[in-house]
Protein backbone atom coordinates (compact mmCIF):
# COMPACT_ATOMS: atom_id res chain seq x y z
CA UNK A 1 0.00 0.00 0.00
CA UNK A 2 1.34 3.43 -0.89
CA UNK A 3 2.19 5.64 2.05
CA UNK A 4 -0.47 8.31 1.27
CA UNK A 5 -3.20 5.68 1.04
CA UNK A 6 -2.02 4.14 4.28
CA UNK A 7 -2.05 7.53 6.02
CA UNK A 8 -5.55 8.22 4.68
CA UNK A 9 -6.80 4.81 5.83
CA UNK A 10 -5.41 5.28 9.34
CA UNK A 11 -6.78 8.85 9.52
CA UNK A 12 -10.26 7.71 8.44
CA UNK A 13 -10.18 4.87 10.98
CA UNK A 14 -9.09 7.34 13.67
CA UNK A 15 -11.92 9.71 12.74
CA UNK A 16 -14.53 6.94 12.87
CA UNK A 17 -13.21 5.56 16.17
CA UNK A 18 -13.29 9.00 17.81
CA UNK A 19 -16.77 9.70 16.45
CA UNK A 20 -18.04 6.46 18.00
CA UNK A 21 -16.16 6.86 21.30
CA UNK A 22 -15.23 10.51 21.92
CA UNK A 23 -14.53 9.83 25.60
CA UNK A 24 -11.91 7.22 24.81
CA UNK A 25 -9.47 9.41 22.87
CA UNK A 26 -6.49 8.45 25.02
CA UNK A 27 -7.09 4.72 24.52
CA UNK A 28 -7.72 5.17 20.80
CA UNK A 29 -4.45 7.07 20.30
CA UNK A 30 -2.63 4.42 22.35
CA UNK A 31 -4.07 1.69 20.14
CA UNK A 32 -3.09 3.65 17.03
CA UNK A 33 0.53 3.94 18.17
CA UNK A 34 0.61 0.27 19.12
CA UNK A 35 -0.92 -0.80 15.79
CA UNK A 36 1.54 1.29 13.80
CA UNK A 37 4.53 -0.30 15.53
CA UNK A 38 7.67 0.65 13.60
CA UNK A 39 5.64 3.07 11.48
CA UNK A 40 4.93 5.30 14.50
CA UNK A 41 6.64 8.15 12.66
CA UNK A 42 3.45 8.39 10.53
CA UNK A 43 1.43 9.69 13.52
CA UNK A 44 1.88 13.43 12.72
CA UNK A 45 0.81 12.86 9.11
CA UNK A 46 -2.15 10.76 10.22
CA UNK A 47 -3.26 13.48 12.64
CA UNK A 48 -2.91 16.14 9.95
CA UNK A 49 -5.06 14.08 7.56
CA UNK A 50 -7.51 13.35 10.41
CA UNK A 51 -7.98 17.11 10.92
CA UNK A 52 -8.77 17.58 7.22
CA UNK A 53 -11.35 14.78 7.37
CA UNK A 54 -12.84 16.17 10.56
CA UNK A 55 -13.28 19.68 9.16
CA UNK A 56 -14.73 18.38 5.90
CA UNK A 57 -17.26 16.24 7.76
CA UNK A 58 -18.26 18.92 10.27
CA UNK A 59 -18.39 21.96 8.00
CA UNK A 60 -21.18 23.49 5.91
CA UNK A 61 -21.13 26.36 3.45
CA UNK A 62 -23.98 28.85 3.32
CA UNK A 63 -24.12 30.76 0.03
CA UNK A 64 -26.09 33.98 0.43
CA UNK A 65 -27.58 36.16 -2.31
CA UNK A 66 -26.80 39.32 -0.36
CA UNK A 67 -24.83 40.27 2.70
CA UNK A 68 -26.63 40.04 6.03
CA UNK A 69 -25.73 41.54 9.36
CA UNK A 70 -23.58 39.51 11.73
CA UNK A 71 -26.54 38.96 14.08
CA UNK A 72 -28.74 37.51 11.31
CA UNK A 73 -25.92 35.32 9.98
CA UNK A 74 -25.21 34.09 13.51
CA UNK A 75 -28.86 33.15 14.07
CA UNK A 76 -29.05 31.32 10.73
CA UNK A 77 -25.81 29.44 11.44
CA UNK A 78 -27.07 28.33 14.86
CA UNK A 79 -30.31 27.06 13.31
CA UNK A 80 -28.36 25.14 10.67
CA UNK A 81 -26.21 23.50 13.37
CA UNK A 82 -29.37 22.42 15.21
CA UNK A 83 -31.13 21.10 12.10
CA UNK A 84 -28.28 19.48 10.16
CA UNK A 85 -26.83 16.60 12.15
CA UNK A 86 -23.07 16.70 12.65
CA UNK A 87 -22.42 20.23 11.39
CA UNK A 88 -20.31 22.23 13.84
CA UNK A 89 -19.06 25.09 11.64
CA UNK A 90 -20.90 27.07 8.98
CA UNK A 91 -18.96 29.31 6.60
CA UNK A 92 -20.94 32.01 4.83
CA UNK A 93 -20.10 33.01 1.26
CA UNK A 94 -21.59 35.89 -0.71
CA UNK A 95 -22.71 34.56 -4.12
CA UNK A 96 -23.84 37.45 -6.28
CA UNK A 97 -25.05 35.07 -8.99
CA UNK A 98 -27.98 34.18 -6.70
CA UNK A 99 -30.87 36.58 -7.22
CA UNK A 100 -32.43 35.99 -3.79
CA UNK A 101 -32.37 33.24 -1.19
CA UNK A 102 -29.52 30.87 -0.37
CA UNK A 103 -27.81 27.54 -0.98
CA UNK A 104 -26.55 25.30 1.80
CA UNK A 105 -23.86 22.74 1.04
CA UNK A 106 -22.64 20.00 3.38
CA UNK A 107 -20.64 16.86 2.64
CA UNK A 108 -23.89 15.01 1.86
CA UNK A 109 -26.51 17.60 0.97
CA UNK A 110 -27.01 20.59 -1.30
CA UNK A 111 -30.11 22.65 -0.50
CA UNK A 112 -31.04 24.99 -3.34
CA UNK A 113 -33.38 27.66 -2.00
CA UNK A 114 -32.67 30.57 -4.28
CA UNK A 115 -34.73 32.46 -6.80
CA UNK A 116 -32.17 31.56 -9.46
CA UNK A 117 -32.76 27.83 -8.84
CA UNK A 118 -36.54 28.25 -8.95
CA UNK A 119 -36.37 30.20 -12.22
CA UNK A 120 -33.98 27.65 -13.77
CA UNK A 121 -36.30 24.79 -12.79
CA UNK A 122 -39.28 26.66 -14.25
CA UNK A 123 -37.42 27.40 -17.50
CA UNK A 124 -36.46 23.73 -17.83
CA UNK A 125 -40.08 22.65 -17.33
CA UNK A 126 -41.35 25.11 -19.92
CA UNK A 127 -38.74 24.26 -22.52
CA UNK A 128 -38.51 20.55 -21.72
CA UNK A 129 -34.88 20.54 -20.53
CA UNK A 130 -33.76 18.37 -17.67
Amino acid sequence: MKIEKEISSWARALYLALEENPGKAKEIFGSLRKSLGKKESLVPSIIKKFKRIYFKEKRAELFLSHDLGEKEKGEIKEKIKKIVKGVEKVDDVLDESLLAGFRLKTKDVLVKASLKDVLTKLKNKIYGHN
